[in-house]
């Protein structure tokens, strides 16, 4: 769910792709289209980059157990156009887990982090693991669960894409669980020194009411060690909230939850499905996929003195023409501050689009949409539940997850932008 901007360099490196272009000169491709076999299918989590420009995700279905994978993508070597995939490891549905909807997140020695939605011990409401790249002449990645909830207090079945901070404490959602049912806000922390298991600790216990429900998305960092997200229902007008969660001054405390917004349905937005980012002056962005009386969102969020936070909608969809509908992923932002996103609806071909929202270039002016590619459907190119991975020099990466159904069998893609 959260994409992973590498640096400019390294990029640069892999792909020589032209600067920034107008958005109807983006041009697109497919790197790679899942068989729905042992490479896996239907993918729903965002790809990230290395610093080499090797891409990395995740399947949620299929493979040998049919159970979901995590995979690697090597760009073509020079002279060739092919894109390599190597399945790194293949879940067996037991305790190792099972469905991994969201992204994954790498770690400065390359070890991947992921959840699954399902699978783990006997309730198999998932895990949360990890990857560890092979040792030298060794091939093999090593997988270990760092947690496997429960479904109880402690969560369960997470799809939200993990964050670390600086002493390797993980961070993020249930969909479910907790002492109120409706979810929480999780923290795995490392084994102490000469011990093995990581330590779960609820920072929050979603109730289902003012303060919202099942939270889908990831957690985002803010100052101070704060933590920022959304929570995808419940709320005052029952459509979903934005809160701060920030650390207790006394360690073993509880965390005090902060509610940012509550949305009321309609223009205002209704239902957030996934987290946050924020741009370089900490303003918030996000999306809805709307439900009763709405086609979707993308919002904002500021603050001057970060206790009165402003929500504004940046643009509605209307799910007319090419201007699409139902954006169940955050948007990512380049360094010109134009956002980028996918809707999974599209007016005039259902299947979905690829967006970007550029900035007014006055401060009273609106938000411009372009349709950078709308999915025609077929071979896999249907339904981007991803966030878009945005490259140094303007090309994007995504994810479609393809449909099985009368029409035949999609198990899905990974797709390029060039702009």
């Amino acid at each position: 769910m959260r994409s992973t901007i590498v640096s400019a360099a390294a990029m640069a490196a892999a792909f020589a792709v032209a600067g920034i272009c107008p958005a109807q000169a983006a041009t697109n491709s497919t790197p790679y289209s899942f068989t729905g076999q042992a490479d896996g299918g239907f993918p729903h989590g965002g790809v990230i980059a290395d610093a080499s420009g090797n891409l990395y995700g995740t399947a949620s279905s299929d493979g040998t157990d049919h159970s979901g994978v995590v995979y690697k993508l090597t760009p073509p070597a020079q002279g060739q156009t092919a894109w390599t995939q190597t399945t790194l490891y293949t879940f067996t549905g037991g305790a190792d887990g099972a469905t991994p909807y969201a992204g994954l997140f790498m770690d400065a020695s390359g070890a991947l982090y992921g959840t699954t939605y399902a699978g783990g011990g006997a309730s198999g409401d998932g895990v949360v693991f990890k990857l560890t790249p092979p040792a030298q002449g060794q091939t093999n990645w090593t997988q270990t669960v760092l947690w496997s909830f429960t479904g109880g207090n402690d969560g369960g079945e997470p799809i939200c894409t993990l964050i670390q901070d600086s002493s390797g404490n993980l961070y993020g959602t249930t969909t479910l669980g907790g002492s109120g049912v409706v979810g929480t806000v999780f923290e795995l922390s490392p084994p102490a020194q000469g011990q093995t298991a990581w330590t779960e600790s609820v920072l929050y216990n979603f109730t289902g009411n003012n303060d919202g429900g099942e939270p889908y998305g990831n957690v985002l960092f803010g100052s101070n060690g704060a933590l920022f997200g959304t929570s995808a229902g419940y709320g005052q007008y029952n459509y979903g909230t934005v809160y701060r969660l920030t650390a207790p001054k006394r360690h073993g405390h509880a965390w005090d939850f902060h509610l940012l917004h509550a949305f009321s349905g309609g223009t205002d937005g209704e239902v957030p499905r996934d987290g946050l980012i924020s741009d370089s002056s900490g303003t918030l962005y996000g999306t809805t996929a709307g439900f009763d009386n709405s086609q979707g969102s993308v919002f904002q969020l500021t603050s001057k003195n970060g206790k009165k936070w402003t929500e504004k909608n940046l643009y509605n969809f209307s799910g007319q023409g090419f201007t699409g509908n139902g954006p169940w992923a955050t948007v990512s932002v380049d360094a010109s501050g134009a956002l980028y996103g996918t809707t999974l609806g599209v007016g005039d071909s259902a299947n979905g689009e690829v967006f970007k929202l550029t900035p007014p270039k006055h401060r009273k002016g609106s938000w411009t949409e372009s349709v950078l590619m709308a999915f025609p459907g077929g071979a896999g190119s249907q339904f981007p539940y991803s966030t878009v991975l945005v490259g140094p020099n303007g090309t994007l990466f995504g994810t479609s997850s393809g449909s099985a159904g009368q029409n035949g069998f999609f198990p899905g893609n990974v797709w390029e932008i060039a702009q």
